[in-house]
């Protein structure tokens, strides 16, 4: 499965900004971050914090203010921790994107949080858009499975169009010119050029697919596509 964990590679870069700390039933404290990623992050400091605490965390990444929960998953004393991050709200991953890919911050998602937007945003809104030239699938269904939302995840590719249905953040049916279903949603795994939205739906979606979550169900799909492809080069 060495392919599935390459796939997931999360990108960490040396960044050195200011951040406040507090949570996990310590005295607030203000630190600075070391290196980062779109996942977690390490955490100068000589405060210990037991691996497996919740603290939340406050820091600026190009002048947006990220405020987000994390998990510490080790801990080195007088030295610092590894945290993870927990719950990232979409424009926050969206500028960790941007800084990790050395690319400029552009205005984020979703529509509710623009200056002068309404709380609900109308179902024929978009929550969200961009490029997969610049942020991957994987992180895009992670955005929308944190926002909770309902909709259609619109997919534009190079000889290839669809869509991913959400209920609640959870994938629950996708869509192509010819496919249905889980083998629709396989050709839009390694998408790394072409477009996508996504559109908030009034109602619900009719399940056509079942899984217990959005990465059990990508791991699936991955692991059997290994397969075919090694049971297909043998003949």
């Amino acid at each position: 499965m060495r392919q599935v964990k390459d796939r997931r590679a999360v990108k960490r870069i040396s960044y050195i900004c200011e951040v406040e700390c507090n949570g996990a039933g310590i005295s607030p404290f203000a630190t600075r971050i070391n290196d980062i990623s779109t996942a977690g992050a390490f955490i100068d400091s000589i405060t210990a914090v037991a691996p497996g605490s919740l603290i939340k965390l406050k820091f600026r990444v190009r002048g947006v203010l990220i405020e987000t929960e994390a998990e510490v998953r080790y801990s080195m004393a007088q030295i610092g921790m590894g945290v993870r991050f927990v719950n990232l709200r979409p424009d926050h991953l969206h500028a960790l994107q941007c800084l990790v890919d050395g690319i400029p911050i552009e205005p984020a998602f979703p529509l509710n949080e623009r200056p002068g937007a309404t709380d609900t945003p109308p179902a024929s809104q978009n929550l969200l858009l961009g490029n997969f030239s610049v942020i991957n699938i994987f992180d895009v269904i992670q955005m929308i499975e944190n926002s909770r939302v309902t909709g259609s995840l619109v997919v534009s590719l190079p000889g290839e169009s669809g869509e991913v249905h959400f209920n609640d953040g959870q994938i629950v049916g996708a869509k192509t010119s010819d496919r249905m279903g889980a083998d629709a949603l396989l050709r839009f795994l390694d998408a790394n050029d072409g477009t996508f939205e996504f559109k908030k739906a009034a109602v619900p979606f009719e399940p056509a697919i079942k899984a217990a979550s959005n990465m059990g169900l990508i791991l699936d799909l991955l692991r059997i596509r290994d397969e075919r492809e090694v049971l297909s080069s043998e003949f």
